[in-house]
């Protein structure tokens, strides 16, 4: 099983490393599409606006439409400067002018320059008013195309957008049928010239001079229509290089894709190396992280500490939390320090696993989800600094309360964390006073500090959320759901005291040694030392009355039984108290202490009365418990407590050296039955088991003052 959990975590590793490249690498981004991860950048990264965007926004400004105001009143002013100049043309006639005058007049309403000598032709010329008519009505004509004065903003155009009065708007026109001043100009004069071809090229050049000054555009272009229009292509497509870092986001989850977008994540996947690449590199990356740590708990952790550390549990829970936190990543999109990393941490410490070994695992969880997300040494800091924070502090935690009380300490912890990385200190060391402080601080490094704190804030709530799941097995016990069993209320501990009253008083007993003795020991879980007091005897309420503690002076049943018979007997209180505890849902941890209490000791009453009953030794084996041995410290001290509980009762007189001589006994035996080679207690261990011990027995025994008819009675 631990192998297979091992390969499930470097395959869920693995996995979270690349699933948005894999995501990528089967759905390509596509504009309209819907995003179904938030997108991140692993690795420092310039999305360059310039390469990315600069041949779109050639195109677009090349394809962009310009805009022209439509002027109503072109034709008209034509028309009336014409008619004015034949006006004064007839007055001048009627005065008996000369052609100075005319000149004149043409040079300041037209700015033409006209000989004086030409100008009087051009006033005595008969047929004057029908040239001018006709010349206004060429004139005309050629207004009713759409003519504009600058032919720049029509190349390489289509089509250009007219704005007309209300109610017509916009109307569209191909470039083909808009002609410039120029061409306007050259029209105008070639079609008189065409029309009055006549009339002598002295008295006519004046007329199209003319002309051709009173005619100017009927299509305005709008300048600052156009430059919004111009503008917001390039907003559109900018030129700037955008600085991405680790971990920031680039596309979020749900987000509607749009052009820039797309360009955005493909820029990015042809910086960075493909996964198909990388994968193998990870690989081996993942195997070598996740082997160490297995070899440093079994090789190096296990001799340290009290009780080996359940790796497999600790594995499971790094494929959780890997998974885990890789959907956050991928489900939210906010920055990579709202990750709760604390869950972990304070779930191993709920769940009464060794301080030493949660450490391990919370720096390998963090690793992994560093690998997994962001790549930065700032962030792997930030994970193993929160986490280790939790551990310290979660040392006292009896109650959920103290948990919602450690997750906003952990949530100023975090946020004091990333303020003091974030801080540009070259600018906050001169600064007094809160106002000018913020000022240290970009807007986006007040939201970082933001979320961070909210990360730490969640993981207590969601540590909490977690647990009903965890103990859906009975591999998992936490110290709430330990709780529950020390309650003297319970069912199986009420069935006690009604089937078994002298079993239920041993076992309060050794309840009351135990813990006093776990008390003097460091490392030692007093919690379930004293759940498993209360419980390791449950099984003797299937025979209550085959038990010397519940036969109370009365005859005792196993004188008239076989010795092996009663031997079984015995030791099938073990058996059902086991039996008993998995029905009621005990956890593992307390089952573990019923089954191991006894260890494989010999029942020495029945195996001598057997001896003696056949007359030759026999097999020791007939006549030991099944084990196992203890494999904690708990079930050791079980053990001990158990078994000098039971013999104190048999002390005559007791004094000190008398009960520490039975505790020194008691103990010796063991050893030198081996009960112990399976657990880690040291010569110091034994010291304090035997001092504590013998204090609590001698508390128990404590004299009292002799009243005076206790002395008549004595007489």
């Amino acid at each position: 099983m631990r192998l297979f959990l091992n390969i499930l975590l470097i395959l869920i590793s693995l996995v979270a490393c690349y699933i948005e490249d894999i995501y990528l690498f089967f759905l390509p981004p596509q504009p309209g599409k819907i995003a179904a991860l938030t997108l991140r950048c692993y690795q420092p990264f310039n999305f360059d606006q310039q390469k990315a965007l600069g041949e779109k926004r050639k195109r677009a400004v090349s394809q962009y439409v310009p805009l022209y105001s439509y002027v109503p009143d072109t034709a008209d002013a034509v028309r009336v400067k014409m008619e004015a100049l034949m006006q004064e043309i007839t007055e001048l006639q009627g005065q008996k002018q000369s052609g100075r005058e005319l000149a004149k007049y043409i040079q300041s309403e037209f700015g033409v320059e006209v000989p004086w000598e030409t100008a009087a032709k051009l006033l005595w010329y008969p047929n004057v008013a029908k040239l001018i008519d006709g010349v206004l009505t060429i004139e005309e004509s050629i207004l009713q195309r759409s003519i504009v004065e600058d032919p720049l903003p029509l190349e390489g155009k289509a089509a250009i957008d007219v704005l007309y009065p209300a109610p017509a708007g916009i109307v569209v026109y191909p470039v083909d049928d808009v002609i410039t001043l120029e061409d306007a100009k050259t029209i105008l004069g070639s079609k008189i010239r065409q029309l009055f071809w006549q009339i002598d090229e002295e008295l006519l050049d004046p007329v199209v001079r003319t002309a051709l000054a009173v005619i100017v555009p009927n299509l305005q272009y709008d300048q600052e229509e156009n430059d919004r229009r111009i503008e917001e292509i390039i907003q559109r497509y900018p030129s700037e290089v955008i600085p991405f870092e680790s971990g920031e986001i680039l596309v979020p989850f749900q987000k509607v894709l749009d052009e820039r977008d797309v360009l955005l994540l493909t820029a990015y996947q042809n910086e960075k190396h493909s996964f198909l690449k990388t994968g193998s590199n990870m690989l081996i990356i993942l195997v070598f992280s996740i082997v160490l740590y297995n070899l440093f708990l079994l090789k190096i952790l296990t001799p340290l500490v009290r009780n080996g550390p359940p790796v497999g549990l600790h594995v499971f829970m790094l494929i959780l939390n890997t998974f885990f936190m890789k959907a956050c990543l991928v489900f939210i999109p906010a920055p990579v320090y709202v990750l709760p990393m604390a869950i972990l941490p304070l779930l191993l410490v709920l769940l009464n696993q060794e301080r030493v070994t949660a450490v391990f695992t919370t720096l390998m969880a963090a690793t992994l989800v560093v690998l997994c997300a962001v790549r930065t040494f700032d962030i792997l800091l930030f994970y193993s600094f929160g986490g280790l924070v939790a551990i310290l502090a979660s040392a006292s935690v009896q109650k959920r309360m103290h948990i919602l009380i450690l997750a906003l300490a952990l949530g100023g912890i975090n946020a004091f964390f990333v303020m003091f990385i974030s801080v540009d200190w070259g600018n906050a060391v001169p600064l007094s006073g809160f106002d000018t402080l913020l000022d240290a601080f970009s807007p986006q490094a007040l939201g970082t500090i933001g979320w961070a704190f909210a990360g730490g804030v969640f993981a207590g709530p969601l540590a909490l959320l977690s647990l009903p799941f965890l103990h859906l097995s009975r591999h998992t016990a936490s110290t709430f759901k330990l709780n529950r069993y020390t309650d003297l209320q319970h069912p199986l501990l009420r069935d006690l005291l009604t089937k078994t009253p002298g079993t239920y008083q041993h076992t309060m007993s050794v309840a009351h040694f135990a813990q006093s003795v776990a008390e003097s020991i460091r490392g030692v879980n007093t919690l379930i030392l004293r759940i498993g007091a209360y419980y390791h005897d449950i099984g003797k309420m299937v025979y209550p009355k085959l038990f010397v503690e519940n036969q109370f002076g009365g005859k005792n049943p196993h004188d008239d039984l076989d010795p092996q018979k009663s031997t079984k007997i015995i030791v099938d209180h073990v058996k059902n108290g086991r039996k008993l505890a998995q029905d009621a849902g005990l956890p593992d941890v307390v089952i573990d202490l019923i089954e191991q209490h006894h260890g494989t000791q010999l029942i020495e009453f029945f195996y001598e009365k057997s001896v003696r009953n056949r007359g030759k030794v026999l097999p020791e084996k007939a006549f030991r418990y099944p084990g196992p041995k203890p494999q904690t410290i708990e079930a050791a001290i079980l053990m001990i407590v158990d078994a000098v509980e039971a013999a104190s009762r048999s002390i005559r007189e007791p004094t000190r050296d008398k009960i520490e001589k039975m505790v020194r006994h008691l103990i010796e035996k063991r050893i030198a039955d081996g009960q112990f080679d399976e657990c880690d207690l040291s010569t110091r261990d034994f010291a304090q088991i035997v001092k504590a011990l013998v204090d609590s027995i001698e508390a128990a025994f404590h004299s009292r003052v002799v009243y005076p008819w206790q002395e008549e009675q004595k007489g």
